[in-house]
């Protein structure tokens, strides 16, 4: 009997076609899955996140290769359509460059990522943000209606967001939509942002700024893990540390609900994972600056380990690709001089 993820049988294989690969890079980890035609995940892995530009793609390749191998090792016939990556840093859907990012990946910034990974594996490669994607796969895994707009506010190393509309990432003028971690907030005063400057949420809301409230309250340099342990044994300086990162998030997301008026808001990543300690006090901030029409917003907690993954392998829904490509085709405005 087969062990196989995708069944035995030819029939059985082509209703699953085509496979598509679905990476998710981020600060820390990057993580793949390969997916059926229906968006099933049939296989995972997973790796640390390497320093330095070349690593990383190198480490891309490898996730890809290995994912492919799965697939061919009991059905030697198959093969993988195409990749998708969600990826840390502005992207250049276009092309699947990186533009810009922050040192939370040193070097990322000018990385031809779809093109590198596709002279590697001979694969079409197609890149868009990491938390557009995270959102993407969100909305399909909690069966949020196209037709309602989604926030999704991912807080792990960083903090990043998404704005769908219609069931479409709204990426901007500059490519840079939903890089939201750079908002200053009231609770992130005073605390240095990956980005340099300071106040940004980022700074006191993400994971690492959980190490960084800690730090500046008077105590020793741990990381987020190591932190949130102290917490559950019931160290205060711990439960503080959290505590401002949750209100940090808060105060973020109410005024987004504001801005946007969306009809859910998820929130994913490592840090709402912490539980009740991180949770509470985030809603209790959010909901003190919501305004009276906005107040029964759902705030909604992710629920799909390899969202981002789905997400990125969606890229090859051509409708969708085609709507996010015309976001970028028209240049933004500039006044005349």
């Amino acid at each position: 009997m087969s062990n196989s993820p995708l069944g035995t049988g030819a029939a059985l294989l082509s209703a699953r076609r085509p496979f598509h690969i679905g990476i998710d890079l981020g600060g820390t980890k990057i993580a793949g899955a390969l997916l059926s035609g229906a968006g099933e995940v049939l296989a995972e892995a997973r790796t640390p996140t390497p320093a330095g530009a070349d690593l990383i793609v190198a480490a891309v390749i490898g996730l890809a290769q290995s994912l492919r191998t799965t697939l061919q090792a009991d059905h030697a016939a198959a093969d993988v359509d195409a990749i998708g990556i969600g990826s840390a840093g502005v992207v250049d859907i276009a092309t699947g460059a990186i533009l810009d990012a922050t040192e939370a990946i040193p070097g990322w910034r000018g990385t031809a990522l779809a093109e590198r990974v596709t002279a590697a594996t001979g694969l079409p490669v197609r890149v868009i943000n990491d938390v557009h994607a995270h959102a993407l796969g969100e909305q399909r895994a909690l069966d949020i209606p196209t037709a309602h707009s989604t926030l999704l506010v991912a807080v792990g190393t960083g903090i990043g967001g998404s704005f769908l509309v219609g069931g479409v990432p709204l990426l901007g003028a500059h490519s840079v939509g939903g890089h939201i971690g750079h908002v200053p907030t009231p609770a992130a005063a005073g605390i240095r942002c990956s980005c340099g400057a300071l106040g940004h949420a980022e700074g006191s809301g993400s994971g690492t700024g959980i190490a960084a409230n800690y730090l500046a309250s008077g105590g020793e340099a741990l990381d987020g893990p190591a932190i949130v342990e102290r917490a559950g044994a019931g160290e205060q300086r711990a439960r503080d540390a959290i505590e401002r990162s949750a209100r940090t998030v808060g105060e973020l997301v109410g005024g987004l609900v504001n801005t946007l008026d969306p009809h859910n808001v998820v929130l994913s990543g490592g840090v709402p994972g912490i539980g009740p300690l991180w949770w509470q006090p985030f809603e209790r901030a959010a909901r003190a600056e919501l305004l009276p029409r906005t107040r029964g917003v759902d705030l909604l907690l992710g629920r799909s380990a390899a969202a981002a993954c789905r997400g990125a392998a969606s890229l090859w829904d051509e409708r969708l690709w085609l709507e996010l490509l015309a976001q970028v085709d028209t240049p933004p405005h500039r006044p005349l001089s």
